[in-house]
């Protein structure tokens, strides 16, 4: 099968609004569970990260900024690998997958009902669908509990929580396993706040 960009709406938006809205969604034809764990190969030298498995839900919300409407979608996912290489599974709430991502450096690929889409990142990825660069692959780090080490952080205004990239981290209901993610509007800026319940 050959790989095609994406030069139109790309396939993961149409996803997203279907998990939103569990409407027009439809099945991978063979599924791909991101339970199988990514192969990444690490430079010579370097120590190969740490493998890690996450899945549960997450809510995102978009506030409206400018000419661009509040925008909010829920969904389930399954994530295996590390910030450099992973792959994720989304999911409807009742439990159909309907777009795998894998990404590695410089190469992010969707594949959704419509085939495989190819994009240079996850924040390209992201912006073309939803109109915002979420930090996604930082995203993996703030799940489980700290910040992402190759990027400044400071304390945050909750307990164990911290500010990166712009972003509160609101860690007091990590017992719960509940992870907010808080980006304040600016005028420059859209204000977006990311919920994450991880299954125990």
């Amino acid at each position: 099968m050959t790989l095609r960009p994406t030069h139109s709406r790309p396939a993961i938006a149409w996803a997203l609004a279907a998990l939103a809205t569990l409407g027009g969604c439809q099945s991978l034809p063979e599924p791909g569970r991101a339970a199988r764990q990514a192969s990444a190969t690490p430079a010579q030298g370097e120590p190969s990260p740490a493998t890690v498995s996450l899945q549960g839900q997450m809510s995102v919300k978009l506030e409206a900024f400018q000419d661009l409407p509040a925008r909010g979608m829920s969904f389930g996912f399954f994530f295996s690998g590390h910030a450099q290489e992973g792959e994720l599974d989304l999911m409807t709430p009742l439990g159909s997958q309907v777009a795998h991502l894998h990404w590695q450096p410089a190469r992010v690929e969707l594949v959704d009902a419509d085939g495989p889409h190819l994009y240079g990142s996850i924040a390209e990825l992201s912006q073309k669908a939803l109109g915002e660069a979420l930090p996604l692959d930082t995203l993996i780090h703030w799940m489980q509990g700290h910040p992402d080490p190759t990027q400044p952080s400071v304390a945050g205004s909750t307990a164990g929580g911290f500010v990166q990239l712009g972003w509160e981290i609101d860690l007091s209901q990590r017992a719960d396993q509940r992870i907010i993610a808080t980006r304040t509007a600016t005028p420059l800026v859209r204000g977006v706040r990311i919920k994450v319940y991880l299954d125990r």
